[in-house]
């Protein structure tokens, strides 16, 4: 089987963003992959070294959950891409199966291959990397809305979380770049890099407990957490169902940001923080510029996403557990 061509990439969502040359650049990246019926394609909590293009052949997406048994998330067949977020970072675990229903067709492109593309700011690889930041904010939105639809099933055990009323506490000094240094986000850049993401926005301290965004409201900024730690919830029997904590150097309220729509979930300070706030259009043109800098903002941004979707991932597998009456430590 021959790599596939300029043509086969416009098919599927993930290259169809990218213009005829640079679908071209990566289509020679790819090599053939066979696998029989019932071969498993992508295992759950192995390293993820690459993604799938198939070609022909059904696949079935599962997850394992607590307690044993598998939830079929999602059939995908021909023009579909699978195991699309090992190109997001080094080391990452697959977070779901794989299954071959019937014999199986693909296309492989190697996550390694695509990092030294997009270490040399290929056009195709960093337009490829923001489609998958889209693509991923999509599946945490989806995940989201799962999510709240099992909990308005019940069971009935899932305790809420109250609001308390917390003051701000006096702090000692504050120097940006020591911080910044150590962030994740921000450990790969130059001290002028770091600076230059720090000057993009407002430094907000916060006390603890206190309401980033509520469902529905309009996501017209987010947060990069410098200090303390974020949780998201859904609001849940009057208090909140809690969903991830996002600590230092990671962003908070990705989603919501990269899709134009509004919060879905609720972002409320778990402990006192503070917090670099950058609006839409600063943070879309330090995406969009295409240098360096352009390139770790980018990369962060979709591991963060990767990040949030697998926690999504953990909690939905949690609560169909109980539903199905497996125990499941609190």
């Amino acid at each position: 089987m021959n790599p596939p061509s300029a043509a086969n990439l416009a098919d599927a969502p993930l290259f169809a963003g990218l213009d005829q040359g640079e679908r071209s650049e990566l289509a020679d990246a790819f090599l053939p992959r066979h696998f029989a019926d019932g071969e498993a394609i992508l295992i759950q909590n192995e390293r993820a070294d690459g993604l799938y293009l198939i070609a022909a052949g059904r696949v079935d997406i599962g997850k394992r959950l607590p307690g044993g048994g598998l939830a079929l998330l999602a059939k995908v067949g021909p023009g579909e891409v699978i195991g699309d977020m090992a190109l997001i970072g080094r080391d990452l675990k697959r977070s779901a199966m794989g299954i071959a229903r019937g014999a199986v067709a693909t296309w492989y492109l190697p996550a390694e291959q695509f990092r030294a593309a997009l270490a040399r700011l290929h056009p195709a690889s960093l337009r490829l990397q923001a489609e998958l930041g889209e693509l991923i904010a999509a599946r945490v939105a989806g995940k989201t809305r799962d999510i709240a639809a099992l909990l308005a099933r019940g069971p009935d055990g899932f305790t809420p979380r109250p609001q308390r009323a917390l003051l701000l506490m006096a702090e000692e000094g504050f120097a940006a770049e020591p911080f910044l240094a150590k962030l994740p986000c921000c450990a790969g850049m130059s001290p002028a890099q770091r600076q230059a993401v720090w000057n993009a926005g407002e430094r907000i301290d916060i006390a603890a407990d206190t309401d980033l965004a509520v469902v529905g409201a309009p996501s017209d900024r987010l947060w990069l957490v410098v200090r303390g730690a974020v949780r998201s919830a859904l609001p849940h029997r009057g208090g909140v169902y809690q969903l991830t904590v996002t600590g230092p150097g990671q962003f908070v309220g990705l989603a919501p940001l990269l899709r134009a729509a509004p919060h879905d979930r609720l972002l409320r300070t778990s402990e006192q923080a503070t917090l670099l706030a950058i609006d839409r259009a600063t943070f879309a043109e330090m995406l969009g510029t295409g240098d360096a800098l352009s390139r770790e903002v980018g990369a962060s941004v979709n591991a963060d996403l990767v990040t949030a979707l697998d926690a999504l991932d953990q909690v939905e597998a949690r609560i169909l557990a109980m539903q199905r009456g497996h125990a499941v430590a609190a």
